[in-house]
């Protein structure tokens, strides 16, 4: 039995023998075509992006935290006392200046404005009879017929009931004012809060709380703190009437414009601070009373710079340089000083003229004189986006039946 199964192991492994003769030869044929699009990669460049540096001005900032404040916040107490008849708004709205917000009872000044009325008449009756009498006493005073001391009295008569005269004045002109106190009005424009106080009850300037509140929304300010360090230069500005800008983000994510109208006239010694105030136009409503944003101020304006971005900036051993690709797609590396960096972008004074190609992507596989292939002009996530654009695009084109 042993012997039966020699012939078949003989022939197994010469067909196995035979197998593995055919195939080396065609796998060495294949093997070249296959390194074939790596060479041609390889000479092809490797590729990254690149955009080319330009010649601008470089707004540098410096960030922090604000609250935004309202120019004018009024607590509407009532100035006199009384019951509240009406309550003429309504919570949240926006009231102009000089609307009727609110009404106490006016019935009780309006009799103290009648009765101030009335003392005028009677007073104004009893001078305009003692200037007659005055007269009188002054002609029997030529013929002596009467004496100087009863000539004297009457003049004092005379200026007691102009006293009385001018103080029934004053009392109508407070009557009045108390009386005209009994409408509460907008002094302002604004947004009217929540009321605290319902028709009915009884008020005076005494209260706790005010009626309601009224906040100007339009303009608005925010209030943030800097290093003192920057005193010296902000109080330039504004006094040159150049006022810096300030930016204000809200948690949303909206951005908005505005300006530095104020400092603050100390320095908080705990911290080393100042504090600063910036206006900015809310017709929107966007910015809205103790909310935080994020607050960014320009303290200086680098003019006429070359500006490249910042992620082409590279470290290495001797300093900062980047890569500049040349006409012929190879890159060359270039020592650069640069002088500020902000929001993703550096002026440099040095190494790089305006109008070269520096390398932004793809920097971590090229080297000094290496080949490239330039496939994009933006940063990597504006290339990114832009793609995703272009795909949409596609995506939404109408495409031909045929």
């Amino acid at each position: 039995m042993p012997h039966s199964r020699r012939p078949w192991i003989a022939l197994l492994i010469a067909v196995s023998i035979a197998l593995a003769l055919w195939w080396i030869p065609d796998w060495q044929t294949q093997a070249p075509s296959d390194a074939a699009p790596a060479n041609a990669r390889e000479d092809r460049g490797t590729a990254v992006a690149a955009i080319a540096a330009r010649r601008g001005d470089l707004a540098i900032t410096v960030g922090a935290l604000g609250t935004v404040r309202s120019l004018s916040n009024i607590a509407l107490y009532p100035r006199v006392e009384g019951e509240l008849l009406t309550v003429d708004f309504e919570e949240g709205e926006h009231v102009e200046n000089g609307q009727l917000l609110a009404t106490i009872d006016p019935r009780d000044y309006r009799a103290q404005l009648a009765a101030a009325q009335g003392q005028l008449v009677q007073d104004q009756a009893q001078l305009q009879s003692a200037r007659e009498d005055l007269e009188r006493y002054e002609t029997l005073a030529q013929s002596q017929s009467i004496s100087r001391q009863e000539l004297e009295q009457q003049r004092q008569l005379v200026r007691q009931y102009e006293g009385a005269v001018a103080s029934d004045r004053a009392d109508i002109k407070s009557a009045r004012i108390q009386l005209d106190y009994t409408r509460i009005t907008a002094p302002s424009d604004g947004l009217i809060g929540i009321r605290n106080v319902d028709p009915g009850n009884l008020v005076s300037s005494n209260d706790d709380q005010p009626i309601a509140t009224l906040t100007r929304l339009d303009p608005i300010s925010v209030i943030f703190s800097l290093s003192s360090q920057y005193v010296p230069t902000l109080r330039q500005q504004l006094a040159s009437g150049d006022a810096p800008t300030v930016t204000a983000t809200t948690v949303g994510g909206e951005r908005l414009e505005g300006r530095l109208t104020s400092i603050d006239s100390q320095i908080d010694p705990a911290t080393g601070t100042v504090r600063l105030r910036a206006r900015f136009d809310n017709d929107r409503g966007r910015l809205y009373p103790n909310a935080f944003v994020d607050v960014r101020l320009t303290v200086n304006t680098l003019h006429d710079r070359v500006i490249v971005p910042a992620p082409a900036i590279q470290t290495g051993q001797d300093g900062l340089f980047v890569y500049v690709v040349g006409d012929d797609e190879t890159v060359t590396r270039h020592p650069v000083e640069v002088t500020a960096s902000e929001d993703h972008r550096s002026a440099v004074a040095s190494g790089v003229s305006a109008g070269q190609r520096v390398v932004v992507d793809g920097i971590d596989s090229i080297r000094n004189g290496a080949k490239v292939r330039v496939v994009s002009n933006a940063l990597p996530g504006e290339a990114d986006a832009s793609s995703a654009a272009d795909d949409e695009a596609d995506t939404n084109t109408p495409r031909d039946a045929s």
